[in-house]
Protein backbone atom coordinates (compact mmCIF):
# COMPACT_ATOMS: atom_id res chain seq x y z
CA UNK A 1 0.00 0.00 0.00
CA UNK A 2 0.94 3.56 -0.52
CA UNK A 3 0.06 6.03 2.16
CA UNK A 4 0.15 10.00 1.23
CA UNK A 5 -0.26 11.89 4.30
CA UNK A 6 -1.31 15.37 4.93
CA UNK A 7 0.99 16.73 1.72
CA UNK A 8 1.25 20.01 0.96
CA UNK A 9 3.22 21.72 -1.64
CA UNK A 10 4.61 25.13 -2.25
CA UNK A 11 6.58 26.82 -5.05
CA UNK A 12 8.22 29.73 -3.56
CA UNK A 13 5.33 31.36 -2.25
CA UNK A 14 2.61 29.83 -3.73
CA UNK A 15 0.86 26.88 -2.07
CA UNK A 16 0.19 24.16 -5.19
CA UNK A 17 -1.11 20.83 -3.29
CA UNK A 18 -3.31 21.11 -0.01
CA UNK A 19 -3.37 18.86 2.60
CA UNK A 20 -3.51 15.43 0.48
CA UNK A 21 -4.75 12.44 2.35
CA UNK A 22 -4.39 9.06 0.18
CA UNK A 23 -4.29 5.47 -0.12
CA UNK A 24 -3.61 3.84 -2.45
CA UNK A 25 -3.89 -0.28 -2.34
CA UNK A 26 -1.42 -2.61 -3.62
CA UNK A 27 -2.01 -3.71 -7.48
CA UNK A 28 -4.63 -0.81 -7.85
CA UNK A 29 -5.30 1.19 -10.97
CA UNK A 30 -5.60 4.81 -10.16
CA UNK A 31 -6.20 7.88 -12.19
CA UNK A 32 -4.89 11.40 -11.18
CA UNK A 33 -7.17 13.53 -13.28
CA UNK A 34 -7.72 17.28 -13.15
CA UNK A 35 -7.72 20.75 -15.31
CA UNK A 36 -3.82 22.00 -16.09
CA UNK A 37 -3.09 23.45 -13.43
CA UNK A 38 -4.63 21.63 -10.74
CA UNK A 39 -1.57 19.99 -9.46
CA UNK A 40 -1.92 16.31 -10.79
CA UNK A 41 2.14 16.16 -12.06
CA UNK A 42 3.23 17.71 -8.84
CA UNK A 43 1.31 15.52 -7.15
CA UNK A 44 2.61 12.57 -9.45
CA UNK A 45 6.16 13.80 -8.79
CA UNK A 46 6.21 13.79 -5.16
CA UNK A 47 4.85 9.99 -4.31
CA UNK A 48 6.89 8.92 -7.12
CA UNK A 49 10.01 10.30 -4.48
CA UNK A 50 11.23 12.61 -8.08
CA UNK A 51 10.33 15.92 -5.99
CA UNK A 52 10.17 16.40 -1.91
CA UNK A 53 6.88 17.44 -0.53
CA UNK A 54 7.40 21.10 1.63
CA UNK A 55 5.00 19.54 4.41
CA UNK A 56 3.75 15.60 4.47
CA UNK A 57 4.38 12.07 4.97
CA UNK A 58 5.00 9.53 1.86
CA UNK A 59 4.83 5.79 3.06
CA UNK A 60 5.64 2.56 1.16
CA UNK A 61 4.37 -0.71 2.33
CA UNK A 62 5.03 0.87 5.86
CA UNK A 63 8.91 2.42 4.81
CA UNK A 64 9.01 6.06 5.05
CA UNK A 65 10.19 8.20 2.27
CA UNK A 66 12.35 10.40 4.50
CA UNK A 67 13.54 7.25 6.72
CA UNK A 68 15.24 5.87 3.12
CA UNK A 69 18.93 6.45 2.74
CA UNK A 70 19.88 5.88 -0.73
CA UNK A 71 16.50 6.61 -2.63
CA UNK A 72 18.11 5.81 -6.37
CA UNK A 73 18.41 2.39 -5.16
CA UNK A 74 14.77 2.42 -3.40
CA UNK A 75 13.57 3.95 -7.25
CA UNK A 76 15.58 1.36 -8.76
CA UNK A 77 14.21 -1.50 -6.97
CA UNK A 78 10.60 -0.34 -6.55
CA UNK A 79 9.64 1.96 -9.49
CA UNK A 80 8.97 2.58 -12.73
CA UNK A 81 8.22 5.98 -14.71
CA UNK A 82 6.58 6.88 -17.88
CA UNK A 83 6.39 10.53 -19.18
CA UNK A 84 4.73 12.11 -21.73
CA UNK A 85 8.04 12.25 -23.85
CA UNK A 86 9.67 9.18 -23.84
CA UNK A 87 13.31 10.11 -23.07
CA UNK A 88 14.53 7.33 -25.10
CA UNK A 89 18.18 7.49 -25.83
CA UNK A 90 18.84 9.18 -29.36
CA UNK A 91 22.07 6.94 -30.27
CA UNK A 92 21.23 3.68 -28.42
CA UNK A 93 18.43 1.33 -30.29
CA UNK A 94 15.23 0.36 -28.63
CA UNK A 95 17.23 -2.66 -26.68
CA UNK A 96 20.27 -0.64 -26.14
CA UNK A 97 17.75 1.85 -24.11
CA UNK A 98 16.24 -1.04 -21.32
CA UNK A 99 19.15 -3.26 -21.37
CA UNK A 100 21.21 -0.02 -19.60
CA UNK A 101 18.71 0.39 -16.86
CA UNK A 102 18.68 -2.96 -16.40
CA UNK A 103 20.69 -6.31 -15.15
CA UNK A 104 18.38 -8.90 -17.02
CA UNK A 105 19.19 -10.83 -20.03
CA UNK A 106 18.74 -9.94 -23.60
CA UNK A 107 16.34 -12.59 -23.64
CA UNK A 108 14.10 -11.35 -21.24
CA UNK A 109 13.98 -7.58 -22.59
CA UNK A 110 13.05 -9.31 -25.88
CA UNK A 111 10.58 -11.66 -24.40
CA UNK A 112 9.10 -8.09 -23.07
CA UNK A 113 9.54 -6.49 -25.93
CA UNK A 114 7.42 -9.16 -27.88
CA UNK A 115 4.70 -8.76 -24.95
CA UNK A 116 4.15 -5.02 -25.77
CA UNK A 117 4.43 -6.30 -29.74
CA UNK A 118 7.35 -4.27 -30.69
CA UNK A 119 10.52 -7.18 -30.45
CA UNK A 120 10.85 -6.73 -34.20
CA UNK A 121 12.09 -3.33 -33.59
CA UNK A 122 14.69 -4.11 -30.89
CA UNK A 123 17.64 -2.74 -33.29
CA UNK A 124 16.06 -0.01 -34.40
CA UNK A 125 16.78 3.50 -32.99
CA UNK A 126 13.88 6.21 -31.28
CA UNK A 127 13.73 7.97 -34.47
CA UNK A 128 13.56 5.19 -36.83
CA UNK A 129 9.96 4.22 -35.14
CA UNK A 130 6.57 5.77 -34.80
CA UNK A 131 5.54 7.91 -31.07
CA UNK A 132 3.29 4.63 -30.09
CA UNK A 133 6.42 2.56 -30.70
CA UNK A 134 8.61 4.70 -29.03
CA UNK A 135 6.44 5.06 -26.14
CA UNK A 136 5.86 1.45 -25.62
CA UNK A 137 9.33 0.86 -25.66
CA UNK A 138 9.32 3.44 -22.63
CA UNK A 139 6.74 1.13 -20.79
CA UNK A 140 9.16 -1.51 -21.51
CA UNK A 141 11.86 0.31 -19.34
CA UNK A 142 9.61 0.85 -17.02
CA UNK A 143 8.70 -2.75 -16.54
CA UNK A 144 11.67 -3.91 -17.34
CA UNK A 145 12.91 -4.79 -13.39
CA UNK A 146 9.47 -5.50 -12.72
CA UNK A 147 8.89 -2.32 -9.89
CA UNK A 148 5.89 -2.49 -7.52
CA UNK A 149 5.07 0.91 -8.16
CA UNK A 150 4.70 2.31 -11.71
CA UNK A 151 3.58 6.14 -12.23
CA UNK A 152 2.93 7.22 -15.63
CA UNK A 153 2.58 11.40 -16.21
CA UNK A 154 0.64 11.89 -18.90
CA UNK A 155 1.92 9.17 -21.15
CA UNK A 156 -0.71 9.27 -24.01
CA UNK A 157 -0.15 13.08 -24.53
CA UNK A 158 1.39 12.96 -27.73
CA UNK A 159 -0.15 9.90 -29.25
CA UNK A 160 -3.20 9.50 -31.36
CA UNK A 161 -6.70 7.95 -30.49
CA UNK A 162 -5.26 4.19 -31.43
CA UNK A 163 -1.92 4.26 -29.36
CA UNK A 164 -3.51 6.05 -26.52
CA UNK A 165 -6.28 3.18 -26.15
CA UNK A 166 -3.05 0.49 -26.31
CA UNK A 167 -0.99 2.26 -23.76
CA UNK A 168 -3.81 2.39 -21.59
CA UNK A 169 -4.18 -1.00 -22.17
CA UNK A 170 -0.40 -2.32 -21.38
CA UNK A 171 -0.79 0.05 -18.16
CA UNK A 172 -3.51 -1.77 -16.87
CA UNK A 173 -2.31 -5.49 -17.46
CA UNK A 174 0.83 -4.67 -15.61
CA UNK A 175 1.75 -6.53 -12.11
CA UNK A 176 1.64 -3.48 -10.53
CA UNK A 177 0.30 -0.44 -8.44
CA UNK A 178 -0.45 2.08 -11.37
CA UNK A 179 -1.08 5.67 -10.82
CA UNK A 180 -1.28 7.60 -13.79
CA UNK A 181 -2.00 11.48 -14.25
CA UNK A 182 -3.86 11.93 -17.32
CA UNK A 183 -6.67 14.60 -19.15
CA UNK A 184 -7.50 11.02 -21.20
CA UNK A 185 -10.94 10.88 -19.31
CA UNK A 186 -12.25 9.07 -22.81
CA UNK A 187 -10.21 5.65 -21.61
CA UNK A 188 -11.32 5.75 -18.18
CA UNK A 189 -13.08 2.38 -17.28
CA UNK A 190 -15.60 2.16 -13.93
CA UNK A 191 -13.20 -0.08 -12.42
CA UNK A 192 -10.96 2.85 -12.27
CA UNK A 193 -9.84 4.36 -9.17
CA UNK A 194 -10.46 8.24 -9.93
CA UNK A 195 -8.40 10.74 -8.17
CA UNK A 196 -9.97 14.31 -8.69
CA UNK A 197 -7.93 17.39 -8.31
CA UNK A 198 -9.01 21.27 -8.08
CA UNK A 199 -6.89 23.55 -7.35
CA UNK A 200 -4.20 21.25 -5.65
CA UNK A 201 -7.12 19.81 -3.34
CA UNK A 202 -9.09 16.65 -3.49
CA UNK A 203 -12.59 16.72 -4.90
Amino acid sequence: MLQIKHLSHDYENERVLHDINLSIETGSFNLITGESGSGKSTLLSIVSTLLKPTHGDIIYDNTHIADIVDINTFRNQKIGFVFQFHYLIAHLSIYENIKMVTKCSKEDILALLDQLGIKHLHSKYPDQISGGQRQRAAIARAMINQPAFIFADEPTGNLDSKNSEIVFDLLRKMNATVVVATHAHTYIRPEDRIISLRDGRLC
